[in-house]
């Protein structure tokens, strides 16, 4: 019999499973997948590997789980990206281009906005530091009163009230770099940048200052291959290919799962990996179901596509830097980014262009050309006449098409779309949602939703990690290295052992 159950071998099932094994706990892994990663995965498509989402890493640069757990060691290896994100807009806005230096960033930007630039990275980087400090251990108020001085805790409870659009503005930022934030922020969440509580957005573009950008080598997978490693070859075990049913349970403790096949596993302890909701829900009893868990729909699909170049953007013909080395993030006005109706498609829609065959060579197809990521965001699940067969794919790479110079789109070859239904069929993610703690640091401190914020529930033996809980979504890895801290201890066991 384990001694732990990890359901899901997304990256933050990989990492709660990998710190255990390595601690000396029995540890078995169950995916419903044929293979481990998740939405941070590489996969073989349309002749190429493609990432099934967007391929930046940068929270797990800071989350300390590289190091400790020796991932290098088992073949990840991060590639520098430099600008970390360039920005243009759908009209005449200029560029903006964000270095991991400030001083680089303030250097391409006129006088007046410069200066407006470094009013925000400066009072925003104590705020910044806050959020990567607090997300590298179990929450408590305590720690919120140990890291965070006067100031910076009256920023935190201010900023959590209002929108991103007043925190931006208050510095004097022109909108076409509002856009640009807005976009990566709140654009992401589904949610409007004017919407109250998006503030803290704020901090995000100041943690790649910090922190800069990183892609593994090879594709976003390496990241959940080199963890998948690391259990292996600490004794954990890795059971793909095994959907869970539902959870033993007996009194009020949980004691194992239950696949779809009937299979029955045992441990004392289950961490669940997946949306809180379905576990909460979908796999308890009635009578110890919890809380009240809305149902939400997706709002992001992506297209891949191999191409003969990559999209020469007029908006960057005159910016000194190699096209496509970092993310570029089309974005309409902050005004434009409002949901608009529940079966359509947003328009004007924001961009994520990446095209990670230009940093990684490995990326390249074997067919020659570069790959094309286009993400898109606030498409909806119930889109209007429904997805297949749908034309609205194929327009995005027109819109995109009509930013750059003439020729681009007679380069495209293959391609394909995931829209949020095709991420629920192939990735479990509910109307295509994939979940997101959004309580912000406050309400993990104040101990709000103690399930998400604390890794554990009130069933005994039964703890949460993953996107829907602190510190929330990315790819991160925290709350994967939190929730094995809290099994650890609830265990007595060492926890956080190091890796060399």
């Amino acid at each position: 019999m384990a001694d732990v159950i990890v359901v899901g071998a997304g990256h933050n099932g990989l990492t709660c499973a990998a710190y255990l094994a390595r601690a000396g706990v029995r540890v078995v892994v169950v995916e419903a997948r044929d293979t481990v990663g998740g939405c941070a995965s590489t996969v073989d498509a349309i002749g190429a590997r493609v990432n099934i989402c967007n391929c930046d890493h940068t929270m797990v640069l800071a989350s300390g789980i590289v190091e400790e757990l020796g991932l290098a060691k088992h073949g990840l290896t991060y590639l520098d990206v430099d600008p970390v994100e360039v920005a243009i807009g759908w009209g005449d806005e200029p560029a903006f281009v964000q270095y991991r230096s400030v001083d680089r960033t303030v250097a391409g930007l006129p006088a007046t906005i410069a200066a407006a630039y470094r009013r925000y990275v400066d009072a925003t980087l104590p705020l910044a530091r806050l959020v990567l400090a607090a997300a590298a251990a179990p929450p408590s108020l305590r720690s919120l009163l140990r890291l965070a001085a006067p100031r910076t805790a009256a920023q935190l409870l201010s900023w959590r009230r209002r929108s991103l659009l007043d925190v931006l503005g208050e510095f004097g930022l022109p909108t076409w770099i509002q856009s640009a934030f807005a976009t990566t922020g709140p654009g992401v969440w589904g949610v409007s940048p004017a919407a109250p509580g998006t503030g803290m957005a704020a901090a995000g573009p100041v943690v790649r200052h910090l922190v800069g950008v990183g892609r593994p080598a090879g594709g976003s997978g390496a990241l959940p291959d080199a963890l998948a490693a690391v259990v292996s070859a600490s004794g954990g075990s890795i059971r793909t290919a095994s959907p869970v049913a539902e959870l033993v349970v007996e009194g009020r403790a949980v004691r194992g799962v239950r696949l779809a096949d009937g299979t029955q596993l045992a441990a004392p302890a289950v961490v669940c990996a997946v949306d809180p909701r379905t576990v909460l829900v979908d796999w308890l009893p009635p009578s110890l179901r919890r809380g009240t868990w809305p149902s939400r729909d997706g709002y992001e699909s992506k297209v891949d596509a191999v191409v003969a170049a990559p999209p020469a953007f007029r908006a960057l013909s005159t910016v000194d830097i190699v096209p496509h080395m970092a993310t570029t993030v089309v974005s309409p006005p902050p005004a434009a980014m409002v949901a608009g109706p529940a079966s359509a498609v947003s328009d004007p829609p924001m961009f994520l262009v990446n095209v990670p065959s230009v940093r990684d060579p490995a990326m390249r197809p074997p067919g020659g050309g570069h790959l094309l990521s286009l993400e898109v965001l606030w498409t909806p699940y119930g889109l209007t006449g429904g997805w297949a067969g749908s034309a609205e794919p194929r327009r995005w790479l027109t819109r995109l098409a009509s930013l750059a110079e003439p020729g681009f789109l007679d380069g495209v070859g293959a391609w394909r779309a995931m829209t949020p239904v095709d991420y629920e069929r192939d990735f479990g993610l509910t109307r295509g949602y994939a979940p997101s703690f959004s309580g912000g640091p406050l309400s993990a401190l104040l101990g709000r939703r103690r399930e998400l914020t604390r890794y554990r529930t009130a069933v005994g033996g039964l703890f949460l990690t993953g996107a829907g809980t602190f510190p929330g979504a990315g790819v991160w890895g925290a709350s994967g290295r939190n929730t094995a801290h809290a099994v650890l201890t609830a265990l007595g066991r060492a926890t956080y052992p190091s890796g060399s």
